[in-house]
């Protein structure tokens, strides 16, 4: 397998089927999608294979799908099914990624999903996903590709971890915390604080949220429910070192 498309199309149907519930089936078509009224996600890599991997989706038939699949009402909204959208895409990505990664012996990961203009000048393979009666027109586009591995003494050693002494550390278990947001209160309004009131935080809802190991911030994400408790799913990571650094202040 050379090209994570490959790795895509074998998976996307068995993820949009767990992710929606229900049999989904992609088949290729001819017509390619049309630019307008579409929403375009990029999907980008970093490791062994990287650069971006792009999905263009109609808009409407999209929200047609998610009610399909009872996953929202028949109420429109783009900003909701975009989020979705994006969830659901990285579920396929990660079964993509990780069924390149063990048949090529390339390892990969996914840094970020988000909402862009659709690239000019790229090609995009025209697909559609049926789910019952409903068809969505859809559209891929591979950019990544397969960095050739460095020789032992090539290879760089930024942004890696120290390996001496570090599997002395490995079994130490730390605390870690989600910090949804702060903010700086004189003592006299907190000495006034009572059941009922409420403190706005300098942080948006939409704003991900910081994974905390000691006092750094290690990685960030967004709030999932998981089996009825809260939970992170992660959107970025720290580097290794800066991650390491969060053990430090701990001794």
């Amino acid at each position: 397998m050379k090209t994570l498309i490959e790795a895509w199309l074998l998976e996307a149907p068995a993820g949009l089927s767990q992710e929606l519930a229900g049999t989904v089936k992609l088949v290729s078509v001819d017509q390619p999608l049309e630019t307008k009224d579409s929403f375009c996600c990029q999907i980008e890599l970093d490791g062994r294979l990287r650069g971006s991997f792009w999905v263009a989706v109609e808009t409407e038939a999209l929200a047609r799908l998610l009610v399909a699949a009872r996953v929202t009402s028949d109420e429109s909204d783009r900003e909701r099914d975009a989020s979705l959208w994006q969830g659901i895409l990285r579920q396929v990505a990660e079964r993509a990624v990780k069924r390149f990664g063990k048949e090529s012996g390339a390892t990969s990961a996914i840094q970020t999903i988000r909402e862009a203009p659709r690239p000019l000048g790229i090609a995009f393979a025209a697909y559609e996903i049926r789910f019952g009666e409903v068809s969505v027109r859809v559209g891929f586009a591979d950019q990544t590709r397969l960095e050739a591995e460095a020789k032992p003494q090539e290879r760089s050693t930024a942004g890696t971890l120290p390996t001496r002494g570090v599997e002395l550390l490995l079994d130490v278990e730390l605390e870690a915390s989600l910090r949804f947001g702060s903010k700086e209160m004189p003592l006299s309004e907190v000495l006034e604080l009572g059941p009922g009131d409420v403190v706005q935080l300098e942080r948006h809802v939409s704003d991900p949220v910081d994974l905390i190991v000691g006092d750094k911030i290690v990685a960030r994400g967004e709030v999932v429910l998981v089996n009825g408790n809260f939970g992170l799913r992660v959107t970025e990571v720290a580097e290794p070192k800066k991650s390491l650094e969060s053990i430090r202040c701990l001794f």
